[in-house]
């Protein structure tokens, strides 16, 4: 099968195609013409490593299930060779939402204080900045 039709039918771009055989995901070989020949299997594993990316597995988290569809299994976490890499998965998306909550958190903190200087701010008159903010930025480009 050519590069275009396991494309078409694992609903990817060649170029996705291609990406997953540079990484040894799916294999080919080359046809007496140069173009590449993929086995009848390759939609499938092709479908599966881009299922398991969408839903947060890393390409290369992705081998033990696809060895487990070649190996000739209905699903491709039939294999108990697949379960470390769900949990290495979870595992790292935990860690990526607590970075997450940590940064949203010192966001929160830097927001809040900004709000209170601002609120600082108007109860002095005197600030520059509170006032009329376009003044200031046409000021600056003077300064430019």
């Amino acid at each position: 099968m050519r590069i275009g039709e396991v494309a078409r039918r694992a609903g990817v771009s060649v170029k996705t195609v291609r990406h997953y055989e540079s990484l040894g995901l799916i294999g080919s070989s080359r046809l007496p013409n140069g173009y590449r020949d993929y086995a009848d299997d390759a939609p499938r594993l092709v479908q599966e490593a881009h299922e398991l990316g969408t839903a947060g597995l890393r390409l290369e988290q992705t081998r033990p299930f696809l060895d487990c569809l070649a190996g000739g299994s209905a699903n491709s976490d039939d294999c108990l060779a697949t379960r470390p890499a769900y949990r290495a998965a979870i595992d790292d998306l935990t860690r990526r939402i607590d970075e997450l909550q940590r940064r949203r958190e010192a966001l929160e903190a830097l927001l809040s204080a900004a709000e209170e200087r601002g609120r600082a701010e108007l109860e002095n008159p005197g600030c520059a900045l509170m006032g009329a903010p376009e003044a200031v930025v046409s000021e600056e480009r003077k300064t430019s």
